[in-house]
């Protein structure tokens, strides 16, 4: 065997090493990490369906366009959740000792999966004038003008002109 089929096989050796150790930290998060990629790609759905919302109510076209800053939002998030996941699965196999019965990863995609999915429910009660969307946005923050740069007042109706009441 000459030099470079031994460095080939040393390199080989290396990054198998390697690769078997991330997989093993990993494999624990991956369904984890599934579940929370679904919830960031239907929050980031819903997102443009409000877009083409406040398009379709204002005639501004840049808002129900799918932007490449938008979907690099996306996976800025989710690069965010699978680094929070896989820290989480270090704390707890590193600090947390063994008979702490607290699964550290679950609840950290539990917290992940509420997160989106009051993000969601903020993007479908925005701009939507239906009774539930009216009550939602009591609690919830309206993504309208702050994503989308379209004030608020432009989307409410004006008031009506008519007789005295």
């Amino acid at each position: 065997m000459n030099m470079t089929q031994e460095l080939t096989l040393a390199f080989k050796t290396i990054f198998s090493a390697l690769g078997g150790a991330v997989l093993a930290v990993a494999a624990p998060v991956a369904p984890y990490a599934a579940v929370c990629t679904l919830m960031v790609v239907a929050d980031a759905a819903t997102a443009w369906r409000l877009g083409r919302r406040v398009a379709a109510d204002t005639g501004w076209r840049k808002a129900a366009k799918l932007q490449s800053q938008r979907i690099g939002a996306m996976f800025s998030t989710l690069a965010r959740v699978y680094a929070l996941l896989l820290l989480g699965r270090a704390v707890q196999a590193v600090i947390l000792e063994p008979d702490v019965h607290f699964d550290l990863v679950r609840a950290l995609a539990a917290a992940v999966c509420l997160w989106q999915a009051l993000s969601m429910l903020e993007n479908e009660a925005s701009c939507r004038g239906s009774r539930w969307a009216r009550i939602a946005r009591r609690w919830l923050i309206d993504k309208t003008e702050r994503h989308m740069g379209v004030p608020l007042d432009e989307l409410r109706e004006p008031p009506s002109e008519g007789g005295d009441a």
